[in-house]
């Protein structure tokens, strides 16, 4: 699972949209006075000149009357065109889905994963293709079969024309995306209600905690009621409708049981994210774990009964703790090197509360100094001194965040300079109970108010609160785990560990799944009917369809190959490694010739710059990945961007589409 956790900043994004824009829009003038001098020689910069006051002054005139008469007949026409099939196709894969998505001997969480994960791509892939060549041939064929001539005769405006289609065919999209997301949720919620057929849950009865515990198997109904101080009380049946004729009262009990499983299942967690660190045997910081092997290297490992910790730091944690305290939510993946005692057994683990003062050094300069120079004063224990180029200086401690801090050869250092060593101390540490974890499921935590812990040094118990003693003047929290089994050993990543905020609606966070989607759909409609302004229909399907493949498929490679991250160099440099079996980690001779290959794939790696600008990254449609793990669509890591990415590409594809479809010659068949 990908979780995204930067914040998206709008007044960053909109400054940088509006370099872009403005970049794109001086090459396309540029591009075009070229084009028009090489026809109508000098003038032809001039001409361009004319052609740009238009665009603005023909949207200034836009008529929503004739923009919605458009809109209206591009609705009747996409629906001629037997759009409304993909229903029929959406029914047919309903009907037989559960007949293989359906195991009896998976967990059910998994089950619950795959229906969602089901719903959302079949929503995605069977209207995407619908979606795109609508949009892509619907103009080309009114141009060809000369339909549009009866719209341009009359007083409609290009930029009318371009929204209306724009409008039309999203008006459409967004009528099956309801539909289909609607019947989504019904279907998943059915699902995995049917497929619930064992639950044990703690429920509240007349004010006394009662524990029911339910099994539907093929012998019948097995129900085991257990309440305080009172004997477990089994009962059995044939079925589970016979269950509700013959003890109405157990049947509504199990009920209120099943619903709150179900929200267990269908759940949409907020989660607080860490940034995650390591401590190696030795004791120094580490910047990874032990790699037992695995290929995949999303997790990283500490060795149990040892030295090794994993480290997380959670930010703004004082106003995230509530009344009953903290919950602290991990999946974990286990390594064994033996089964020892039992090899069902799962690992022991330990959490301990860290406080720690993270500080960095400044001159009177403000010059940032490197805790290595620093020490003491001989002077004021409590002022500090440093040796900067060979002179002693004071100076003074200031606090850094731990999100700015990361670890390089076993040190912390700054990440904005990597130079600079951060100065962390260790204040108070406080070791909870050992617990034995869940490897298939979640384990939660409850961090109350107060922590009760032994004190191995002083050999007492004490007692601390969370927020007035153990966490920081910055708000932060460490939690430190340890794996106590020796020879074993505890895989986890930055997500395997994360504070569990109240819990939001499974339904909420699904809308905003198909949301998504819609706006997925939108911005390949907008990119279609730019496409079929001045191409074909197959063309602008092959643009359209290449813009998506790369945008969602390609898009991390693509920012390797641009950021110089891939091994071996550009394309040229690689086939002249290839053909002369130069190792990728081998310096090339310097000489003119690989001098000249590096220049070329320099030139080229500026295309692919621009090609990485212009392509939009699709990944930021995806939320099924949230709903499916359980997690809510956050609004600033998902929702934003994509708002963000829709919004950014309308308008540069209106003044593309007004002034190619001004320039292109309707007659033309």
């Amino acid at each position: 699972m990908s979780i995204e956790t930067q914040p998206f900043d709008f007044l960053v994004a909109t400054g940088q949209w509006a370099f872009a824009v403005t970049a794109f829009l001086v090459l396309l003038i540029c591009g075009a006075s070229g084009l028009s001098m090489m026809t109508h020689g000098i003038k032809g910069p001039l001409l361009v000149l004319r052609w740009i006051p238009r665009f603005p002054a023909d949207l200034l005139q836009l008529s929503s009357r004739r923009v919605f008469a458009i809109a209206q007949l591009t609705f009747r026409e996409a629906i001629r065109r037997k759009a409304l099939v993909v229903f029929g196709m959406f029914a047919l894969l309903f009907m037989f889905g559960s007949w293989f998505l359906d195991n009896p001997n998976e967990r059910m969480e998994l089950q619950v994963k795959n229906y969602i994960s089901f719903v959302l791509t079949a929503i995605t892939w069977l209207l995407l293709p619908v979606v795109l060549l609508l949009s892509c041939w619907g103009l080309p064929e009114d141009i060809r079969n000369r339909s549009l001539h009866t719209v341009v005769t009359k007083p409609a405006r290009k930029t009318e024309i371009v929204i209306g289609r724009m409008l039309g065919f999203s008006t459409l999209m967004t009528i099956l995306v309801v539909v289909m997301g609607v019947t989504g949720y019904v279907w998943i919620d059915r699902e995995v209600a049917f497929n619930l057929t064992v639950y044990s849950e703690t429920i509240d009865v007349d004010g006394q905690e009662t524990l029911v515990e339910y099994v539907d198997e093929d012998e019948g109904v097995t129900v085991r009621v257990t309440a305080d101080d009172e004997p477990t009380q089994v009962t059995a049946a044939t079925s589970r409708t016979a269950l509700r004729q013959e003890n109405p009262a157990l049947y509504a009990l199990t009920e209120r049981a099943r619903i709150q499983a179900l929200g267990r299942h269908l759940v949409a967690k907020r989660p607080v994210l860490g940034t995650i660190s390591f401590k190696g045997n030795d004791g120094k910081p580490a910047e990874r774990g032990v790699n037992t092997g695995d290929i995949w290297e999303y997790r990283t490992y500490i060795a149990g009964g040892t030295n090794w910790r994993a480290i997380w730091d959670f930010e703004n944690i004082r106003s995230e703790v509530a009344e009953d305290g903290l919950l602290l939510e991990s999946s974990f993946e286990a390594f064994r090197t033996h089964k020892g005692d039992d090899i069902q057994e799962s690992l022991l683990l330990q959490f301990s509360l860290v406080k720690v003062r993270r500080s960095v050094f400044r001159d009177a300069n403000d010059n940032v100094v490197s805790a290595t120079a620093v020490r003491k004063s001989r002077d004021d224990e409590n002022a500090f001194e440093a040796t900067v180029d060979g002179e002693n200086v004071a100076v003074s401690r200031f606090p850094v965040a731990a999100r700015d801090v990361e670890v390089r050869n076993n040190t912390y250092v700054l990440i904005s300079d990597p130079e600079v060593v951060v100065l962390i101390e260790e204040e108070i540490r406080a070791p909870l109970s050992s617990f034995n974890i869940s490897e298939f499921g979640e384990n939660i935590t409850l961090l109350k108010p107060q922590i009760t812990f032994y004190d191995q040094e002083s050999g007492e118990r004490k007692q601390l609160g969370l927020v007035e003693d153990l966490v920081n003047e910055q708000g932060e929290l460490r939690v430190e785990v340890a794996c106590l089994d020796s020879g074993q050993y505890l895989g986890m990543a930055q997500r395997d560990l994360f504070v569990r905020l109240p819990s939001g609606s499974f339904a909420v966070g699904y809308a905003k799944a198909i949301c998504g989607v819609w706006m997925m759909l939108g911005l390949i409609v907008v990119l279609g009917v730019t496409a079929s302004c001045f191409l074909k229909g197959p063309i602008a399907s092959l643009l359209t369809f290449v813009m998506l493949l790369v945008g969602q498929g390609f898009m991390p490679f693509l920012e390797k190959i641009v950021g110089g991250e891939v091994e071996g160099g550009g394309p040229l440099e690689s086939i002249i490694r290839i053909v002369r079996q130069i190792n990728v980690t081998d310096e090339l001779p310097e000489n003119t010739f690989y001098s000249t290959i590096k220049g070329i794939d320099g030139f080229l790696n500026q295309g692919l710059f621009i090609v990485k600008n212009i392509v939009p990254d699709f990944r930021n449609f995806q939320m099924d990945t949230y709903v499916a793990n359980g997690f809510d669509v956050p609004w600033s890591q998902a929702m934003a961007p994509s708002i963000g990415i829709t919004l950014a590409y309308l308008v540069p594809c209106l003044v593309v589409a007004y002034y190619s479809l001004s320039l292109r010659e309707l007659e033309h068949k």
